[in-house]
């Protein structure tokens, strides 16, 4: 389905009926697809929604729209629509650079947090900083390949390091796709445009977290998600071990069954 959200028609799914919500925020320019096949077993437990960000899929809008605060905001817009006063929001790859602005600014909304592969941006204070090469480039342009779509494929072949994946190679490389080139290095910079110490802000983080990492993400070190899990009071980091950038599409199982595990309720006291 379509919502309404600041103007723009944001495509959005909702689907499960259990007692709590799980609002997924997909990576860069992945859409719905990201979270979808392990969203769809948690809907054994879960009400859990997901929609295409600004410039992503079949959310498109103008480019000059698509800021760090409109992204941010929009998460908060869709639970409104949908009635959602709170619930548990993961956030994936560059998407947890947005999820995080949204806890840190609206604590109040939110029961428990997960970031998948993505720290927001935090590295370890003995790593070195992210070049400014990398902060300014596009995406579309700058990647190895003669065109966009063979540059999709090269990112894609980054994410899937684990054997026998080209089905979900080809899944992955046609969801980018639905993304215009525009977007794409709009949403890229994104996580550049406005610094936030998100380091010195975590600690104040008062909601059960979870942190997933695949051992073999080529974007997300080990050392930066467990920097991050340090910071965080109370939380904790599961490690995917053979798995690459994109655990929700490649081993969707074991992502829901950490994610229950984590927030499974207390077992009632005899």
């Amino acid at each position: 389905m379509f919502l309404e959200i600041d103007g723009h028609r944001v495509f959005t799914l909702s689907f499960g009926a259990g007692p709590r919500t799980f609002l997924a925020h997909s990576g860069w320019i992945g859409n719905v697809e990201d979270w979808l096949a392990a969203l769809a077993v948690m809907s054994g437990q879960w009400r859990t929604v997901i929609y295409d960000h600004r410039g992503s899929g079949a959310t498109q809008v103008p480019v000059e729209s698509i800021t760090a605060e409109a992204l941010r905001d929009d998460i908060i817009r869709v639970m409104d629509v949908l009635g959602i006063e709170r619930c548990v929001l993961g956030g994936f790859s560059a998407g947890t650079t947005i999820t995080l602005r949204a806890v840190l600014e609206y604590p109040e909304r939110f029961e428990g947090l997960v970031l998948m592969n993505g720290t927001g941006g935090v590295l370890p204070p003995d790593a070195s900083p992210v070049p400014a090469a990398m902060r300014n480039i596009r995406p579309s342009q700058a990647w190895p390949g003669s065109n966009y779509s063979e540059r999709l494929r090269w990112f894609v072949e980054k994410c899937t390091p684990e054997p026998d994946v080209e089905h979900i190679r080809r899944w992955g490389h046609h969801m980018l796709l639905r993304a215009e080139p525009e977007a794409a290095d709009r949403l890229w910079g994104i996580r550049f445009a406005e610094e936030v110490d998100f380091a010195a802000r975590l600690p104040e983080l008062a909601i059960p977290t979870l942190l997933i990492h695949g051992e073999l993400d080529a974007f997300t070190n080990r050392a930066a998600m467990e920097y991050v899990a340090s910071l965080i009071p109370g939380s904790k980091l599961t490690v995917l071990e053979g798995t690459g950038h994109v655990p929700a599409m490649t081993r969707p199982a074991d992502v829901a069954a950490a994610i229950n595990a984590f927030f499974a309720p207390p077992a009632a006291s005899s």
